[in-house]
């Protein structure tokens, strides 16, 4: 959001009451100002918001009383600014609030501000946006996230998500998954000795557990009852299935109700995956009997037969019913593992904006990404999951503004991108990453969507052309249509590793759209890469340092890549597209300000992330373990939902709520 400052407003205040009224205020000022566990800014800042309602000023936040308490020193008294779209005089927005407010999670009221106030400040102010087109906008954004069900809620409420056949497996299947990357306590593998929190201590302590309980009561409230985790991913794995058992166990869900998938990466030897396989079945077996969907994780290079063989024996006794496998591979391996006709889903990259590995690397078909390899799973009716459409497919819950500009303010990017992967891709589910329940926002509004018959027509397909149509302006026509054709791959020895399709992807998106955060998370994988990279071995051997979830390394000046580049339709182009985007984005340049971002032309648009995810969102090893060590104290600390983020969605609330007129 870009806020309006005064000289009374420096920042945020730490508090996280939802405002109601004057009386209430008091009552929780009181209280926190004799509470040993809340600072002087926590209190003033109620009393300060408090004040606010008493002195008649509806929509800005007053300091008035930070010169009167100051209980001994003077205290500074920062409060979240009004934005800008609420101190203006328009005209429409105070029945929507009033009919809408006490419908919205305090996440959703702060992300719809930080939407409209991009809208207004990018659109309304520069004319691109006509006040009732605004208006408008307000309203879709209310109604999209006014299905908020309070914590705790057993409400039976009808199914927003409609269901699908997923391939041979015959499963009716949610347009719409949960993901379990997002929600758990730690990446800290479960099984790791002395290091690892103990399960019963994660279950009954950490705070992540009751929000994955909520986030998991609430996806299958709203239809979305296929779940899937991993057993790389940390502690998701046994925090989904104790949640779902308490479920069970109090009466509100039985089995049949539910899809569980979990993934196991591919192991050489039976004995090896028999001891990982019991570590996911030790949480699973006694309480569910049965996984519904299989996936061996991650495959691209590695030796798979011996896992399948495992895994269909198992199938046979009835732990699992069917096998897939998930990928981040080339489009090319991709191909051959559909090819082989022995699994009956997948879980695949395949994004508007670019299939992440497979981006840049030949389909076999005389096409480059993943939309062949999709195309082919559902010839042979395999089900086809999309994996990451909101991370790995862009990072949209933090789009750049030329994006949205280009993408225009009738679909969020969220929405655009689940239709494309429904509609044109012709996927049968996506996958959510869920922190909090109120990521489910935007795609349950495009699962509405799903179910019109006009909307490819008026809204996707015109979005889609706009988006297609500014890549051609920016990039030219011929490197739109060529440019990432006839690239060889970083298992190919004269790429010596580098992954020269994937940069060119991300040198292609920062030109066209601006996706600077996306791009620079990305070739800073691949740098990660370049530290391990040792010319005096053998390239095979270097390449076996890789992990399968992130091959290939950033450019390097001192690689020779003409051979590499000699199939390109332009050798010289391609390699000066290399070089200016390692300048861009490598990490011994730091990442860029805004003020550069602007220079550029890469300004950012709007941040949908209220709080930090409990696992952690910028996470390394190290981080990891120190969190281990410390058990939280240290590493990665400050997660989950703050006061700051509490303070700022009752103030975003308070400004709402003090426009808003009731609506008879």
């Amino acid at each position: 959001m870009t806020p309006r400052t005064n000289e009374d407003n420096a920042g945020n205040d730490e508090e996280g009451s939802k405002p109601d009224n004057a009386q209430g205020f008091l009552r929780r000022s009181s209280s926190a100002l004799f509470s040993r566990n809340n600072s002087d800014s926590t209190s003033t800042g109620i009393l300060r918001r408090a004040s606010s309602i008493f002195l008649g000023n509806r929509r800005r936040g007053s300091s008035i009383l930070s010169s009167f308490f100051s209980f001994g020193e003077e205290i500074s008294l920062d409060i979240v600014p009004c934005p800008t779209f609420l101190d203006e005089d328009l005209q429409g927005l105070e029945p929507i609030f009033g009919k809408y407010l006490d419908n919205l999670s305090d996440d959703a009221v702060t992300k719809i501000c930080r939407q409209l106030e991009f809208w207004y400040v990018q659109g309304v102010r520069t004319g691109v946006l006509s006040q009732d087109e605004f208006v408008k906008l307000c309203e879709r954004l209310c109604l999209q996230s006014s299905w908020y069900l309070p914590t705790g809620s057993i409400i039976s409420v009808k199914p927003l998500v409609p269901k699908v056949r997923f391939g041979k497996t015959n499963i009716k299947m949610p347009i719409v998954t949960c993901g379990g990357m997002r929600f758990q306590h730690t990446w800290l593998p479960d099984m790791i000795p002395l290091l690892s929190e103990s399960k019963s201590s994660v279950l009954s302590n950490s705070p992540s557990q009751d929000n994955v309980k909520n986030i998991v009561r609430t996806c299958l409230q709203l239809g979305v009852n296929h779940f899937e985790t991993a057993r790389l991913y940390g502690t998701s794995e046994y925090q989904l299935i104790e949640a779902l058992y308490d479920l069970m166990i109090a009466g509100e869900i039985k089995r049949e109700d539910f899809i569980l998938q979990t993934k196991i990466t591919p192991q050489a030897f039976a004995k090896d995956f028999q001891k990982t396989w019991n570590q996911s079945w030790e949480h699973i077996g006694a309480k569910f009997q049965y996984i519904d969907l299989f996936s061996i994780h991650g495959l691209s290079t590695q030796e798979w037969e011996t896992t399948f063989i495992e895994a269909s024996k198992l199938k046979e006794e009835g732990k699992i019913r069917h096998i897939g496998f998930s990928t981040h591979g080339t489009s090319e391996q991709i191909m051959k593992l559909i090819n082989t006709k022995k699994f009956e889903y997948i879980n695949i990259h395949y994004h508007f904006f670019g299939s992440y590995h497979g981006e840049g690397t030949s389909d076999t078909l005389g096409g480059q990404g993943n939309l062949a390899c999709v195309q082919r799973a559902l010839e042979l009716d395999m089900g086809v999951f999309n994996i990451s459409p909101f991370d790995k497919g862009g990072k949209l819950y933090r789009p750049s503004r030329d994006l949205l500009l280009s993408l225009g303010p009738e679909l969020t990017p969220i929405a655009f991108s689940s239709l494309h992967a429904w509609k044109t891709a012709g996927m049968h589910t996506l996958s959510v990453g869920v922190a909090r329940p109120s990521d489910l926002d935007e795609v349950l509004e495009a699962a509405r969507l799903w179910r019109t018959n006009d909307v490819e027509e008026k809204l996707l397909t015109p979005a889609e052309n706009r988006l297609r149509d500014r890549v051609t302006e920016k990039c030219g026509k011929e490197w739109a249509d060529y440019g990432l054709l006839n690239v060889p791959t970083c298992y190919e020895e004269c790429t010596h590793g580098i992954a020269i399709g994937h940069i060119l992807w991300l040198h292609k998106l920062l030109v066209s759209h601006g996706m600077y955060d996306f791009c620079k998370d990305r070739y800073t994988m691949l740098e990660a890469n370049n530290s391990k990279w040792n010319s005096k071995k053998r390239f095979d051997e270097n390449v076996k340092k890789w992990m399968p979830f992130n091959a290939g390394r950033g450019f390097d000046s001192n690689v020779d890549l003409t051979l590499a580049l000699s199939k390109h339709r332009n050798p010289e182009l391609a390699l000066e597209k290399l070089k200016e985007c390692h300048s861009w984005l490598n990490s011994s340049n730091g990442t860029l300000t805004d003020e550069q971002l602007e220079d550029k032309g890469w300004g950012r648009g709007y941040n949908l992330t209220v709080w930090e995810e409990f696992a952690g969102e910028s996470i390394t090893a190290g981080k990891v373990l120190l969190q281990a060590v410390t058990r939280g104290r240290a590493g990665i600390t400050g997660t989950g939902p703050s006061a700051k983020s509490a303070e700022e969605a009752a103030s975003l609330r308070s400004y709402c709520k003090n426009l808003a007129t009731p609506v008879l």
